[in-house]
């Protein structure tokens, strides 16, 4: 879900540049579950997933597990580049947009499932 999350950022921020003059299009790297689950960088060049204390009440991390975002490769331009540079193309981005929030719904749902199930097996 942080996945989406950051990659809904950086469509975001493709949209807010639309008009700006040789502003490249950019998106995320493909998430790759098999190489976070490993603990070792995708093929794509992807970090792994790392852990964050989001609450000070939470046990300590090591010095070494800082949070590492994932990183942002400029697109090649679906629908070529404008004349003033810009490769952001609207359409292009709202579809990308739609994709993010279908996936996020899903993995939403997923998790939900796998929660009800666990109070299930858990309460009885």
């Amino acid at each position: 879900m942080r996945y989406l999350t950051e990659r809904q950022t950086v469509i975001a921020r493709n949209i807010a540049n639309v008009d700006t003059p040789d502003y490249k299009a950019q998106d995320l790297a493909p998430f790759s579950p098999a190489g976070a689950a490993n603990g070792v960088a995708s093929s794509s060049g992807a970090s792994p997933l790392t852990l964050v204390q989001t609450n000070p009440g939470h046990l300590p991390l090591a010095a070494d597990s800082a949070t590492t975002s994932q990183p942002v490769v400029v697109t090649d331009p679906a629908y070529g580049a404008k004349p003033n540079g810009n490769t952001v193309s609207v359409e292009e981005q709202m579809v990308k947009s739609a994709d993010v929030s279908n996936a996020f719904a899903l993995a939403n749902a997923a998790y939900a499932k796998s929660v009800s199930i666990m109070k299930l097996a858990i309460t009885g």
